[in-house]
């Protein structure tokens, strides 16, 4: 039977829906990442409200035989890892059975939760720091003093870094939850690191000395490394990590020196056009390809460390702290705050979307040239 989603309206409890005649129900839930779709009749005879409450009758009865139907829900020895492909699989491209992905009403292929990027870089992180100390444990066996433990292991990670890792767990566990593997998450808010953003913003002194001393130590570390060089160089530039790490070929305009940053892979949610420097296009030549992902590389940290190893670069060397260091150097070359924000990708709730794009495009080429002159190049 089709559904009319416009002759149904919300009412007060979750994942039920009434139709205006006041009879047929609409039940729309989802069971380990697989989503549900019911309709149900009720008695004309009864109240309202008696039609509402059998409606939740109904829909608990429903829920049952959807979770009966998917094994894993009965599979007592699931693992995490299991719960992680779960997670991916909802968190992906929706396809049928067919393998064709699928549509929403107005014919649109469904877009996944997380981003191809998103998804990559989720994919990296769980496999280098979560797989080896919660994958192959069945999930109903895993206590809360293992998250002490583990917390432990990414504690030299940065801040944000570490809090990834639960933004990864939580939802693992809440489907095992959700299955009834489980009633109850192991991970308690204690475990979950707390970023102190004031702690985290460093004052950046001799900043321009800093500058140079980074730019240097970047091209000569990957000297023979195009594609690392190019990742550095774009941070050092301004961009966030996974702005870099989502670039595609068909991102890049060699002919008019830009690039764009999409919006699905943007902090801001806009299509961002930044020019291109030239150290930069320099860089991705020497590797260029016609189309796909510019970078192959998923996991950074280690590349941090031979940076850090050249005078002048000091230990709190991020990605992110390049753009405070660029900020810091770049305002000292005199250049406005207004073209330091639009490099830096930020946006203004007032100012209209046309009106950025075009002004980050003007004000990176000014970053840019200040950036030539300081380092002299």
């Amino acid at each position: 039977m089709a559904i009319d989603k416009k002759s149904y309206s919300k009412t007060k409890y979750l994942n039920i829906k009434i139709h205006k005649d006041g009879i047929k129900f609409w039940f729309d839930f989802t069971i380990a990442g697989k989503r549900y779709s019911r309709l149900w009749i009720s008695n004309i005879n009864h109240s309202k409200a008696d039609r509402i409450r059998q409606a939740q009758g109904k829909l608990n009865e429903l829920r049952k035989e959807a979770t009966k139907q998917e094994s894993i829900e009965a599979d007592l020895d699931a693992t995490v890892d299991t719960y992680w492909d779960i997670l991916v699989r909802d968190k992906g491209v929706k396809k049928d059975k067919n393998g064709k992905v699928l549509k929403d009403k107005n014919g649109k292929e469904m877009k996944p939760k997380w981003s191809e990027p998103q998804m990559k870089k989720n994919k990296a992180y769980y496999k280098t720091y979560i797989q080896q100390h919660f994958g192959s444990k069945k999930i109903k066996d895993v206590k809360s003093s293992m998250f002490t433990r583990f917390n432990r292991s990414i504690n030299h990670l940065a801040p944000r870094t570490q809090k990834m890792a639960y933004e990864l767990l939580i939802p693992i566990f809440n489907l095992a939850i959700e299955d009834e593997i489980i009633t109850n998450s192991p991970i308690k808010k204690e475990h979950v690191p707390k970023r102190k953003a004031l702690e985290e913003k460093k004052i950046i002194t001799h900043a321009v000395r800093k500058y140079r001393a980074l730019y240097k130590a970047i091209n000569k570390v990957y000297a023979d490394d195009p594609e690392s060089r190019a990742i550095f160089l774009l941070g050092f530039h301004g961009r966030r990590k996974n702005e870099v790490l989502s670039l595609k070929w068909e991102d890049i305009d060699f002919e008019n020196n830009e690039y764009i940053i999409k919006a699905s892979n943007s902090k801001v949610n806009i299509d961002m056009t930044f020019k291109l420097p030239a150290d930069v296009k320099s860089a991705l030549l020497e590797f260029r390809n016609p189309q796909g992902n510019i970078f192959s590389i998923e996991i950074i940290t280690q590349r941090y460390k031979e940076i850090r190893k050249e005078p002048g670069v000091p230990a709190e060397f991020t990605f992110h702290w390049m753009r405070n260091l660029a900020v810091s150097a770049l305002s000292a070359m005199g250049v406005p705050v207004t073209d330091l924000s639009s490099m830096l990708g930020h946006t203004d709730g007032q100012t209209l979307t046309k009106y950025l794009s075009l002004q980050r495009t003007d004000s990176t080429a000014v970053t840019n040239e200040a950036s030539a002159k300081l380092l002299s190049i």
